[in-house]
């Protein structure tokens, strides 16, 4: 299919990710057909659609007849053959469980026309783990949205080595006509681009943490005060050309014999889930949270966000 034919697009899993997939696709202007096995998801995710409106338009990024348009344009149904029965796009948002994404992707299969593109928002697992519980691979491919995702436009893209150029170009072009800006990768790899570098940093900032060498909000000070604010400019491996490859090289040398390569979950992380210390949810993580203090930084990182998108719509 290419994508001027995506006409009806399903998505498969009405939670946090799901649903705000649904807003997108709805507020692009396609007709959206949002599945959950529960009926009661079902006000949830409007609940949390609507309410992702009304603060777009608090910051100036949707109209006031979005609020009704966008919701308008979003069915929902908890009979599975009838969500996917006219999908030319369907995107699972299920639960990050290789089984139960594999036993959907089953279902796909069975119940989709054959046209059907089926993609995934797996952040960790390879394209092919889910094409192999189909019979059309070449029309498999993962599309890893960012959360917030009607505030962060990376979409990545993972193609098994069975992925036809076909269903790659069209899922990109459509996600482009989104407004996203969709890479692709040569190669997929377990956790792909972003989780991979999050959990490198993740990984040497709780090392620090774990030697009692920095707080943890000496961590995050430090990124916001300094390499933080580059990055939201230009990309690292940029900043490394500007900043000298030989420069790179020596400062290299030194430190990366010191840097931490154990695979082990960080004790502080460990530790905080054994207690039940959760982060923001529970009020306590690497953080002692308070409803004020957790609703102020929600509310700092979503106006950050929504700013960088006017930002980008003015360019």
């Amino acid at each position: 299919m290419k994508a001027d034919e995506i006409k009806n697009v399903t998505v498969v899993g009405a939670g946090l990710m799901g649903s705000g997939i649904a807003q997108e696709f709805a507020a692009a202007g396609y007709p959206v057909t949002l599945h959950d096995a529960s009926e009661a998801s079902f006000n949830i995710a409007i609940g949390r659609i609507k309410s992702n409106l009304i603060l777009l338009n608090e910051f100036g990024l949707v109209t006031t007849e979005q609020l009704e348009s966008i919701p308008a344009a979003i069915h929902t149904t908890a009979d599975f053959q009838r969500a996917v029965a006219n999908a030319d796009l369907v995107v699972e948002a299920v639960v990050e469980d290789i089984d139960i994404k594999r036993t959907v992707f089953t279902e796909l299969d069975k119940y989709c026309p054959e046209r059907t593109i089926l993609t995934s928002t797996t952040s960790t697992i390879k394209p092919e783990t889910l094409a192999s519980a189909t019979h059309r691979p070449d029309r498999v491919v993962v599309t890893h949205f960012g959360i917030p995702n009607y505030l962060i436009p990376l979409v990545e893209m993972a193609r098994s080595p069975e992925t036809s150029d076909e269903t790659v170009n069209t899922v990109y072009q459509v996600l482009q006509n989104m407004g996203k800006r969709p890479i692709v990768m040569k190669k997929a790899m377990t956790g792909f681009i972003v989780n991979r570098l999050q959990m490198a940093m993740l990984r040497e900032a709780m090392n620090l943490v774990g030697q009692d060498a920095v707080t943890p909000e000496d961590i995050d000070i430090a990124v916001q005060n300094n390499f933080g604010l580059r990055l939201a400019i230009s990309g690292p491996l940029e900043v490394f050309d500007m900043a000298g490859l030989n420069t790179l090289q020596s400062v290299y040398s030194y430190i990366m014999p010191e840097l931490s390569n154990s695979t082990d979950i960080p004790a502080p992380i460990a530790e905080a889930v054994e207690r039940g210390d959760f982060g923001l949810a529970t009020g306590k993580g690497l953080y002692d949270w308070t409803p004020e203090s957790a609703d102020e930084l929600r509310l700092r990182v979503l106006g950050g966000l929504a700013e960088a998108a006017k930002r980008r719509q003015a360019s």
